[in-house]
């Protein structure tokens, strides 16, 4: 059995390692975007309200739950994608005629109706997308809180246990990299319950074996997980 001074010098040298910054930028197609029980009536939702005629839709739920993934889904023929952030204006193409406005809430209530008008008045549609209930983003603004209480919506939740395995598992076969299960089995229960914490956990392990040039095994897996314990 390792001794305390032995476990504590393995621990020094985990957090000690280098994070390198992800090189693949997210895939937001389709194909990568996985239907589980945490996600389905939003994907239901989404997809009926493409074939609608409603002008608006709300996709709305916490950090790293994907909306942004599923939202691009929508948009990725014909649509314009937008952080509310550094939105300064619509412009209007005849090539497009579904905006995604990312990031909400908007710091501005009345610049965000504004916008809405706006869209809806060069007849195109537009996808919300933004963390807590729609309902807040009005910031008590009242024709602004009446126009998005009646938006049809679809509420996102975090992926839980089974959806971040499948998701890390993909990640891994994404990179045709061959990795044993029990590496995902061993993350997946003890990674935060983000997309985006599985993506990343998968990115570094990439990282990480090809500097050290050795496979990926649940012993660097514990060194990784260590390393995210202790990462700002």
């Amino acid at each position: 059995m390792m001794d305390r001074s032995a476990l504590l010098e393995r621990r020094k040298q985990a957090t000690q390692l280098v994070l390198p910054l992800p090189k693949h930028p997210p895939r937001y197609d389709r194909d990568a975007f996985l239907i589980a029980p945490t996600n389905e009536a939003a994907w239901r939702s989404a997809r009926a309200w493409l074939t609608s005629s409603e002008p608006n839709f709300i996709i709305c739920g916490p950090v790293g739950s994907g909306k942004t993934h599923l939202a691009s889904i929508l948009a990725e023929e014909n649509g314009a994608f937008v952080s509310w952030q550094s939105f300064s204006g619509l412009e209007v193409n005849p090539d497009i005629d579904l905006v995604v406005l990312d990031d909400l809430p908007a710091d501005d209530p009345r610049a965000f109706l504004l916008t809405l008008e706006e869209i809806a008045a060069a007849g195109m549609r537009a996808i919300l997308v933004g963390t807590g209930h729609p309902g807040e983003w009005a910031m008590g603004f009242p024709d602004l809180r009446t126009r998005l209480e009646a938006i049809p919506r679809a509420g996102l939740d975090q992926p839980d246990e089974a959806l971040l395995r499948a998701v890390i598992s993909k990640a891994f076969g994404d990179r045709q990299l061959v990795v044993d299960e029990a590496v995902v089995e061993f993350a997946a229960p003890r990674l935060p319950r983000t997309f985006a914490s599985a993506l990343t956990f998968v990115e570094f392990a990439d990282n990480e074996a090809a500097r050290r040039k050795k496979k990926i095994t649940v012993a660097l897996a514990k060194e990784l997980l260590m390393a995210f314990d202790e990462a700002p």
